[in-house]
């Protein structure tokens, strides 16, 4: 997935992504195949992103922050989700 997508967080849109967000979350559709087309790189809890800060002022962890909900479009990275 990182091969077609790179490593530019899909949700926050800034580099170093480590892990890869389902765009259709597991919890809403367990039986999906695992298909690199279906995720997009994100930055979680092993890769947080260097730039955007959480509530509590940490590096945010887009890809659990987000949960099962949809990202909006565009995504104010600067402002609470």
């Amino acid at each position: 997935m990182f091969l077609i997508y790179g490593r530019v967080c899909w949700i926050c849109g800034h580099e170093g992504a480590g892990q890869a967000d389902h765009l259709v979350p597991i919890s809403i559709d367990e039986d999906q195949p695992i298909d690199p087309h279906a995720m997009r790189p994100a930055h979680g809890s092993s890769a947080p992103c260097p730039v955007c800060k959480g509530r509590d002022g940490s590096p945010r962890k887009c890809n659990q922050e987000r949960g099962n909900r949809p990202v909006p479009t565009p995504l104010k990275t600067s402002q609470e989700w």
